[in-house]
């Protein structure tokens, strides 16, 4: 790789290797990057057809959405599939003939196949016989009722289909697991609802058995990713089977009390979105940096095989990865630093490629350049990943206290660096790239992920855990802070991307004669004030009045309606294209009735357990003060 140099020192070859001038770069990779021939794409479909997951209309929903995206699959003719279903029982399909035909398995002990091979099937050989098993689907169970579920064993079947090729196993549940292996108990019930006491909140995040990670571990290793889909109406131990995402680079989607009617849509476009976004297969993730500098720490979805490399099933557009990088030598010698990413993956088509990722920074011995340079939403996101993990494996009051100290740490770093007559002044001194981060992190400690209150059940919570390690800091910046716009009455201006002027989250920006909506980047909520004018409800909704009526069942009328419909519905589809991770389904509360999660939102007031924003800063301003001095 050696080059001569030009009268200015400059390697002759420069203009033509991007590697050496470009950040970013991808090179198709030789032949002794293959262990095997490259991986099609595999989709296998492990789906619980019990009682509930009929009744919630899952079932149905989950069907019709695979049969219409069939067509937009990734991988061309190299795409397979294959599907199960479960209840208290197994069901293997054969999709390879005319007509789809169901084999099933009692025997839940001692998971066999019905048939070695055949499971897996090329889907644009059998497109046909592939659409009909799921348009038959809902039809074959309508009037089970089984109420027992043996995910576990579905899981080891599936293993068993897809291991000799790889793929993702795509599972759908919505009661759980009773039968078999990775059977869970309810520990929720145990300790009653919400379990506020420490010591039981923090059992319930963590897994009640190692029977999902020991499989986990074995299904990256035979490159198989699994995405859960949980649809559950009670406790469903998300803690324990989101350990099968999280060690194998898949996603988790959950979707409490599901019905159809509700949110068949979000399931619907989440499922799409899944299958067709923008992903990678069989890949492996190797970070490195210069010399005098150590990979100390990674966050995310996958497992560590090195000190340095990331074992990676699948990797899609959505997910993100955190590396926390440390000192190894007290003065570095360079000027700059460098660090890079190589991700070794196999493309949907069937290429194996290396996705090379280099970023050189300046190396500077004055802190108060560093705090300049600070990256707002990758700090706070990389705080954010640091307290959850802290939280997993102590208690929810140190992940906060994490949170927190890292925050009063920083301000306090920033003070003793100004001049001594900035010292003099009584207010609080805050870094221009990081004057959000009290701001954030009280946010943070006011989230589902650290509230102790019986509103935030342990799913919920556990949801939060496993959604902090793989989002991206535009999301986690999103979901820490939620935007806050006044629909009505219109705001005189808007921002240049035809928003109005985002106002502070706090009660004492909201009025009882107007509409709000809240964007969390889960969902929006349209919040509709008591007295909220009845000519408007009508043009919005095609009532003049709610009184008796269940806000949860409002539909917007289409844009052309009225005038105050298309703008708000101008207003939901403006807010949804920002948000490009999954679709953002509208619900509308009315204010003091069922608005509990909006009004969590508004972190900036007061609460039962945490101070307001206001008081945060004079605490924090109070606490640095007596340090400095």
């Amino acid at each position: 790789y050696m080059c001569a140099l030009d009268a200015d020192g400059r390697r002759r070859d420069l203009a033509e290797r991007p590697e050496l001038r470009l950040g970013a770069v991808e090179i198709i990779a030789p032949s002794e990057y293959m262990v095997r021939p490259p991986q099609p794409p595999v989709f296998l479909f492990v789906v619980e057809v019990s009682y509930t997951a009929v009744s919630s209309g899952m079932l149905r929903c989950m069907a019709a959405t695979i049969q219409h995206t069939l067509d937009r699959l990734p991988g061309g003719e190299r795409t397979q599939i294959g599907l199960i279903t479960f209840d208290s029982t197994l069901h293997f399909y054969s999709l390879d003939g005319g007509a789809p035909a169901m084999h099933v398995v009692t025997e839940t002990d001692e998971v066999f196949l019905p048939q070695p091979h055949d499971l897996l099937v090329n889907l644009s050989e059998h497109k046909e016989t592939v659409a009909s098993a799921f348009e038959r689907l809902p039809a074959m169970f309508a009037n089970t009722q089984s109420t027992e579920v043996a995910l576990g064993p579905a899981l080891k079947a599936a293993y068993q289909v897809a291991q000799h090729v790889g793929g993702k196993i795509a599972v759908f549940s919505c009661s759980r697991p009773t039968v078999g292996e990775g059977a869970l108990r309810n520990r929720e019930a145990a300790g009653g609802k919400g379990n506020t006491k420490e010591g039981q909140t923090t059992s319930l995040l963590r897994p009640d058995t190692e029977f999902y990670k020991t499989l986990a571990v074995d299904c990256s290793k035979q490159q198989l990713c699994v995405d859960l889909w949980c649809c559950h109406a009670a406790y469903a131990d998300l803690a324990s089977m989101g350990q099968l995402p999280r060690f194998t680079g898949g996603s988790t989607y959950y979707y409490p009390n599901f019905s159809d009617v509700e949110q068949g849509e979000k399931l619907s476009r989440d499922l799409q979105h899944n299958l067709t976004r923008l992903q990678g297969l069989e890949a492996v993730l190797r970070v490195r940096a210069s010399r005098g500098l150590r990979i100390a720490n990674f966050y995310g979805n996958f497992i560590i095989r090195s000190s340095d490399l990331l074992a990676l099933p699948n990797v899609d557009e959505d997910k993100a990865f955190a590396v926390e990088i440390a000192h190894e030598e007290t003065v570095l010698s360079s000027s700059s630093a460098c660090v890079q990413a190589a991700l070794l993956y196999t493309t949907t088509e069937g290429e194996r490629r290396i996705r090379c990722l280099t970023m050189e920074v300046p190396v500077t011995s004055a802190l108060t350049t560093m705090f300049e340079s600070a990256d707002m939403e990758g700090t706070v996101s990389l705080m954010s990943r640091i307290a959850a993990d802290t939280a997993l494996n102590a208690k929810l009051l140190d992940g906060a206290e994490r949170l927190q100290s890292v925050c009063m740490d920083v301000l306090r770093n920033y003070r003793s660096l100004c001049p001594p007559q900035a010292k003099n002044t009584s207010q609080l001194l805050l870094p221009e790239s990081l004057k959000l981060l009290p701001l954030y992190s009280l946010a943070l400690m006011k989230s589902a992920l650290f509230t102790q209150t019986s509103e935030i059940r342990a799913d919920e919570r556990s949801y939060m855990l496993l959604l902090t390690a793989s989002m991206s800091c535009f999301q986690a910046t999103s979901l820490m802070h939620p935007r806050l716009f006044r629909v009505h009455p219109p705001a005189p201006s808007s921002t240049p991307d035809g928003l109005p002027p985002p106002l502070p989250l706090a009660a004492h920006a909201l009025e009882a004669t107007a509409v709000y909506i809240l964007d969390d980047g889960l969902a929006l909520t349209l919040w509709l004030g008591r007295g909220t004018p009845p000519q408007l409800l009508q043009n919005l909704f095609g009532w003049p009045s709610l009184d008796g009526v269940d806000a949860a069942s409002l539909r917007l009328l289409p844009p052309n309606a009225s005038a105050e419909s298309a703008e708000v519905n101008r207003l939901v589809e403006t807010l949804r294209g920002q948000r490009t991770w999954g679709w953002m389904p509208l619900r509308v509360v009315k204010q003091g009735v069922a608005d509990a999660p909006f009004v969590r939102a508004l972190v900036e007031d007061q609460t039962k357990q945490m101070m307001s924003y206001a008081e945060y800063i004079a605490h924090c301003h109070r606490y640095v003060l007596s340090k400095v001095s």
